[in-house]
């Protein structure tokens, strides 16, 4: 993809995230709450037939921090079926080795704007091969769903990602329930470009599942479509430039004081993901290249709208106004008679 190409994709996909759409998305997902998960669950497979394309867009400066696993049999049971633990660096020529990865960032997407922070566990596909992004846990301070939870999210208070003056980024995260806390502070100056490790950042991101705590059986692969550019370089941040206040997550399974290697993407990366993307469709950057095309050439299609909601949620509150006006004009006719 050349500049211009990429000027292209980028606009294409900033058109898919519209905040006056996500807040009324975000205002009915607390009331599917309250529905069964079965009922929740059909609620997504349904939209993602309606709604092929998801915009998913994260904003300068994401933060990726890598641990060793020193428990292997531990998080070997948490994969899903047809996994396997591999070795991975984020950086070329950095030693491999099985690893658990937190990933701080500000995410606007066509569902919902706010700050995530996700662990993973890097697996193998067995039938591909294929490296693969297993999301084994994460907080946000904005509504998210999962095969797990359904729809939930607001589990992060504070949930802080700043950068300051002087060069420096804040991560401050705890969970409001179990009080599990991620804080550090990273010096950005301090990061050198360095090229990514293509099997991890571009072959990984061809099958992202979920693990650990949101194994779920209804839990199915979904692919991320990007230009490859995003995933060539980003920037090493020495360990030693870091200070990691606190990390109680997964402590069982990696050592949170001791950090393997750390990368910061100083740019925007954007996202969109095919929810109707059968699992076998995105092998190689071949096949990443082909959905790149359809996107740019398809103008048809559905997106995510809140007007969709709105229309039923107005149509219902005139039904039932009509129902009550009708019901006093006839109490007010019998009691005139």
């Amino acid at each position: 993809m050349n500049k211009e190409e990429n000027r292209d994709f980028i606009r294409k996909i900033e058109s898919l995230v519209k905040p006056e759409d996500v807040t009324t998305i975000s205002f009915l997902g607390d009331y599917n709450k309250l529905l069964p998960k079965k009922t929740q669950h059909k609620i997504m497979t349904r939209g993602s037939r309606k709604i092929p394309y998801m915009g998913f867009i994260v904003d300068p400066y994401c933060l990726f921090l890598t641990y060793k696993i020193k428990n292997i049999a531990a998080v070997e049971a948490m994969l899903p079926e047809g996994y396997e633990l591999a070795e991975a660096s984020l950086f070329k020529n950095e030693p491999k080795c099985p690893l658990l990865i937190f990933s701080a960032f500000l995410a606007r997407t066509s569902a919902f704007i706010g700050m995530r922070l996700e662990v993973y566990i890097i697996a193998r596909v067995k039938n591909t091969g294929l490296l693969s992004w297993i999301i084994s846990d994460y907080e946000t301070n904005t509504n998210s769903h999962d095969p797990k939870n359904g729809f939930c999210g607001y589990t992060g208070d504070p949930a802080v990602f700043t950068t300051t003056p002087f060069g420096e980024l804040i991560i401050d995260v705890k969970n409001r329930l179990n009080g599990r806390e991620f804080s550090i502070t990273a010096d950005i100056r301090s990061g050198n470009y360095r090229e990514l490790d293509e099997s991890l950042w571009l072959e990984g991101n061809f099958s992202v599942n979920y693990g650990g705590e949101l194994r779920n059986p209804s839990s199915k692969p979904f692919g991320l479509i990007f230009d490859p550019v995003i995933m060539k370089k980003a920037l090493q941040v020495p360990i030693d430039s870091m200070e990691i206040r606190k990390n109680t997550y997964q402590e069982s399974i990696i050592d949170c004081d001791r950090p393997v290697s750390a990368a910061v993407f100083p740019y925007s990366q954007h996202f969109i993901i095919r929810q109707d993307l059968k699992s076998d469709e995105l092998l190689n950057e071949s096949d990443l290249n082909r959905e790149i095309s359809t996107f740019l050439e398809r103008n048809d299609f559905k997106t995510m709208s809140g007007n969709d909601i709105k229309k039923p949620l107005y149509a219902g509150i005139f039904f039932f106004s009509l129902v009550n006006w009708g019901i006093i004009l006839f109490l007010l006719i019998k009691l005139f008679i």
